[in-house]
C-alpha cells in the first residue's frame, strides 16, 4: 500500500512538472494541437469519406472525439479511423486539456486581478479619482451620469463601487499606482483625502504632486480640507482647489435662509438627473473684440443659459498653475478678451 501511494504521489508531482513546462510552452502547445487537428482531419477525410462530402464534417468528426463524443467516437470504419481515434484519444485529449486549462487560468487569474484591482486602466481620455470618501461615490455617479470613464485608485475597493468603474489598489501617492489608473492617457484627475486620513490634507497633496509629475498637463481638481494648505497645493501646480467644508457650510446656510432654494441648488448641480446642470465653454476666437451680450446671445440661440465668465488671474511671475476668476452676471457691453470661458446652464 506504501509502495503504491508513493508511485501515485510521484506520478502526481511528474504530470505536475510536466504540466508547468507545457503552460511555460503554451504557443508551441497550440501549435502542435492544431497541427495535430488539421492532419487528422484531412486524414479522416481521405480515409474515411474518400473525399466525399464537406471537410467541415471531417473536422467535427475529429473535434468531437477529442471531447469523447459524436459517432466517429465510436465507430470508425477503416484502419486508419481507428488509429486516428487511439492517438487522439491518448495525445489529442491530453493536449486539448492543457490548452483549456490555461486558457481558463489566464481567464481567471485575468479576472481575479481585476477585482483585486493588480491590473492596468485602459482608458483613453477618462477621469482618475485618486482617494475615497463618503463623497467620491456621489462624484463617479455624476461622472458617469455625464458619459465620462471613470477609474479609482484607493487602499482598498469601495464596497458600493459601480461595476463599469476600473479600480487599481493601492496607494494613490504612489507612482507606480497612479500609472496603472491610466493617468498618462487620462484627462482629468480628482484628488480626494481618503476616509482613514481625517482630512488631512498632506497626502492629499503629495498624489497631487505624483499626479502631476506623471502626467504635467492633466487637469487636476484638489480637495482640501484647510484654507490653510492652498500655497502647498499650487505648488503642485494643480488646476483646481475644492474645500468640502467650507462648501457644504455656505450651501447649509443658504439654505437655511431661503425657502426651497435646495432643490434648486440640487438642479443646476447634478448632471445624473433630468433637471439641469452647469457646463463650461472656451470662447472661440470668432468672439475676439465682440461684446460680451452677442457672446451671449450667440449661446442662448443655442438654447443654453449664459449666466457668467471664467477669466484668467493676472498674477505674474508665479509657477503655480492659473488661476480662474469668477465673473457672474457681467456687463454685456464688455469686449470679449480671450483667453476667456463662459459658463451655461443646460438641461440634461
Amino acid at each position: 500500500m506504501s509502495a503504491r501511494y508513493t508511485k501515485i504521489v510521484k506520478g502526481a508531482r511528474r504530470g505536475r512538472a510536466l504540466s508547468k513546462k507545457l503552460s511555460l510552452h503554451i504557443g508551441g502547445v497550440l501549435f502542435l494541437f492544431c497541427a495535430i487537428l488539421l492532419i487528422s482531419t484531412l486524414l479522416v477525410w481521405h480515409q474515411e469519406y474518400r473525399f466525399q462530402g464537406s471537410f467541415l464534417d471531417s473536422f467535427w468528426s475529429v473535434l468531437f472525439t477529442l471531447i469523447g463524443q459524436g459517432e466517429f467516437a465510436t465507430a470508425p470504419r477503416t484502419l486508419m479511423g481507428k488509429f486516428i481515434v487511439f492517438f487522439l484519444s491518448i495525445v489529442g485529449v491530453a493536449l486539448f486539456g492543457v490548452v483549456l486549462s490555461e486558457f481558463m487560468q489566464r481567464v481567471m487569474s485575468s479576472k481575479l486581478k481585476e477585482m483585486m484591482g493588480m491590473n492596468r486602466c485602459k482608458f483613453q481620455g477618462h477621469i482618475v479619482i485618486c482617494g475615497w470618501n463618503s463623497r467620491a461615490r456621489y462624484i463617479v455617479r455624476e461622472l458617469l451620469a455625464s458619459k465620462r470613464e471613470v477609474a479609482v485608485a484607493a487602499s482598498e475597493r469601495p464596497p458600493d463601487l459601480p461595476h463599469d468603474v476600473f479600480f487599481v489598489a493601492g496607494n494613490p501617492s504612489d507612482k507606480e499606482t497612479l500609472i496603472r489608473t491610466g493617468l498618462p492617457d487620462a484627462e482629468g484627475v480628482i484628488l480626494l483625502s481618503e476616509l482613514k486620513d481625517h482630512g488631512d490634507d498632506a497626502k492629499t497633496i503629495l498624489t497631487g504632486l505624483a499626479a502631476k509629475t506623471i502626467h504635467p498637463d492633466i487637469y487636476a481638481v484638489m480637495e482640501l480640507h484647510d484654507p490653510e494648505n492652498e500655497p502647498y497645493a499650487r505648488l503642485a501646480k494643480v488646476d483646481d482647489i475644492i474645500y468640502s467644508d467650507n462648501l457644504i457650510a455656505e450651501v447649509t446656510s443658504i439654505c437655511t435662509q431661503y425657502e426651497g432654494i435646495s432643490s434648486f441648488i440640487r438642479d443646476i448641480l447634478s448632471s445624473a438627473d433630468d433637471g439641469h446642470s452647469f457646463i463650461v465653454y472656451d470662447v472661440g476666437g470668432e468672439f475676439e473684440g465682440k461684446t460680451v451680450g452677442e457672446l451671449f446671445q450667440d449661446y442662448r440661440r443655442r438654447k443654453l443659459l449664459p449666466v457668467g465668465l471664467l477669466l484668467p488671474s493676472e498674477e505674474e511671475g508665479s509657477t503655480a498653475a492659473p488661476l480662474w476668476l469668477s465673473r457672474v452676471n457681467p456687463d454685456e457691453e464688455e469686449q470679449v478678451a480671450l483667453p476667456m470661458k463662459v459658463v451655461c446652464i443646460r438641461k440634461n
